[in-house]
C-alpha cells in the first residue's frame, strides 16, 4: 500500500480535506464591492497632486506590512482571541486609517488615508473573491504573500457566507428527498 493510500497518513488527510472556499454568492458581493470602491478611489489618483498620490500608495504598502505581521502572529498563534475580537481588531487598523486622514495631521490627514484605506479595502476585495477566500477580506493580500489563508472572521461576510451555506446545505437536502 503507497503512503498516499494508507489511512491516517498526512497525504490521504490532505486529500480528504477539501480547503474552505467563500461560497458563490459570498464571492461575488466581495468582488463586486471591490470593484466599487476600486471604481471609486482610483480616478483620485490621477486629479489629487503626485506626492498625495505617492504618499496614499506608501501607506497602502504599510497596511500591506501591517497586515502581514496580523497574519503571522495570527498564523503562528503568537496570541489568541475569540473570532470575534480578533475581526474587531483587524478591522479597526483600517478604520483608524480611515478616519485619522480626514485630520490634518502630516503622514496621513489631508484624504491620505482615506484613499490608501479604500484602495486597500478595494483591493483586498477583489482578490479575496477572485480566490474564493472566506472570512476576512482585508486579510487577502498577506494570504496571498504568505500562500496561507488566516483563518480571521470578518464581521460582514463570515455571517453572509454562513447563512449562504445553511441555505445551500438545506436547499440540497430538500432536492435529495
Amino acid at each position: 500500500m503507497s503512503a498516499e493510500r494508507r489511512p491516517g497518513s498526512a497525504d490521504s488527510q490532505a486529500l480528504l480535506e477539501k480547503p474552505r472556499r467563500a461560497p458563490p454568492v459570498g464571492r461575488a458581493l466581495r468582488t463586486l464591492l471591490g470593484v466599487v470602491l476600486l471604481v471609486y478611489a482610483v480616478p483620485t489618483y490621477f486629479r489629487v497632486p503626485v506626492p498625495i498620490a505617492v504618499e496614499a500608495l506608501a501607506l497602502m504598502l504599510g497596511l500591506v506590512g501591517v497586515y502581514s505581521l496580523i497574519h503571522i502572529v495570527v498564523a503562528r498563534r503568537i496570541v489568541t482571541f475569540g473570532p470575534s475580537l480578533e475581526a474587531i481588531v483587524v478591522f479597526t487598523t483600517l478604520v483608524a486609517l480611515y478616519l485619522a486622514g480626514s485630520s490634518g495631521l502630516p503622514i496621513i490627514g489631508h484624504g491620505k488615508g482615506q484613499l490608501a484605506a479604500v484602495t486597500f479595502l478595494g483591493l483586498s476585495l477583489v482578490i479575496a473573491g477572485v480566490r474564493a477566500v472566506p472570512g476576512c477580506e482585508v486579510m487577502a493580500i498577506p494570504n496571498v504573500l504568505f500562500r496561507k489563508n488566516a483563518e480571521l472572521a470578518c464581521l460582514i461576510f463570515s455571517p453572509l457566507d454562513r447563512l449562504e451555506r445553511k441555505l445551500r446545505s438545506a436547499h440540497s437536502e430538500q432536492n435529495k428527498n
